[in-house]
């Protein structure tokens, strides 16, 4: 108690010496510190948006030149709420050290000795470090989950077993819309694996039954048409990328050949495009009199 008391003694009388001793130069001292901190806060918050609004825009840039034109209004908005994200970390974290720093620095100039601070914020540190793993866990994938663009706001996932559409990213919790409107509230520390539906392009797959004895070079040929006529619509063609259309035999049954029809398109439009090649295909192989497969193969007899 009696240390303590000492202790305590020579800090208050350490202080009032630095107010009472040339106190315009320990003013000036105290403001040239505290301006020199929020300079170094503005700088870094300027140097920190200047440069994620740069790599965001040379990305986007470069993967705009890969996609269809009807991405440039998604991609955009995801590339813009990313840097928003990680500028935002950026700048707490930046704050953070230059206010801990400015702290030590004038309660040094204030003689006071700030040694054992340091060391107790440092086992302070090692001890939250310990009791909170979990925390810690959670934020730092979080970090590494918008640092590696590996899913966005508005992106359809699978996480955890739980597909949904990304409705938030969150430093320790993303947040999830599954088909039935339930809201997953999933941890980042707790995801392994991950499957984003929404990066690069998707393929949109249609298998097309014909019955045996039909042309099959007649089928094929007739899809293709279908498949390169919609890939050039002008409707579809921002959302089909110009790949070559792939359509092959897929398999066999006792009732039917099964034609599949392969379009690369923009990502997340893959389900539209299905629907619509089927429709089309049906209808043109209709036109062409190719029948669709009945439910005996036509060496059986009822």
């Amino acid at each position: 108690m009696l240390a303590n008391a000492v202790l305590d003694a020579d800090v208050v009388d350490n202080v009032s010496e630095w107010f009472t001793e040339k106190p315009l130069g320990r003013v000036a001292a105290f403001a040239l510190i505290l301006g020199a901190a929020f300079l170094a806060r503005w700088l870094w918050i300027r140097f920190v948006r200047k440069t994620t609004e740069a790599l965001t825009v040379s990305k986007l840039s470069s993967r705009l030149a890969t996609t269809a034109a009807g991405a440039d209004q998604t991609s955009l908005e995801r590339y813009r709420a990313r840097a928003n994200a990680v500028s935002r970390l950026l700048i707490s974290v930046g704050t953070f050290v230059i206010a801990s720093v400015t702290v030590i620095v004038l309660l040094a100039r204030l003689g006071v000795d700030v040694a054992p601070l340091i060391a107790s914020a440092g086992v302070i540190g090692i001890a939250l470090g310990f009791g909170a793993q979990t925390i810690v866990r959670d934020f730092l994938s979080g970090v590494f989950m918008i640092m590696e663009n590996q899913y966005g706001l508005g992106d359809v996932v699978t996480v955890s077993g739980i597909t949904g559409t990304v409705e938030d990213v969150g430093l320790r919790i993303t947040q999830l819309r599954d088909v039935e409107g339930t809201l997953w509230y999933v941890t980042n520390g707790s995801v392994t694996e991950l499957g984003n539906r929404s990066q690069g392009w998707s393929l949109a797959t249609v298998d097309v039954p014909v019955a045996y004895g039909a042309d099959l070079d007649h089928v094929q040929q007739v899809l293709t048409g279908i498949a390169t006529g919609l890939q050039c619509d002008e409707a579809w063609k921002s959302k089909i990328l110009p790949d070559e259309v792939q359509v092959a035999a897929e398999s066999m049954t006792p009732q039917a050949v099964t034609f599949r029809i392969r379009l690369h398109t923009v990502a997340g439009v893959q389900l539209a495009v299905g629907r619509e090649l089927r429709v089309r295909a049906l209808g043109a192989l209709d036109d062409a009199g190719i029948s669709a497969p009945t439910s005996t193969h036509p060496d059986e007899h009822p």
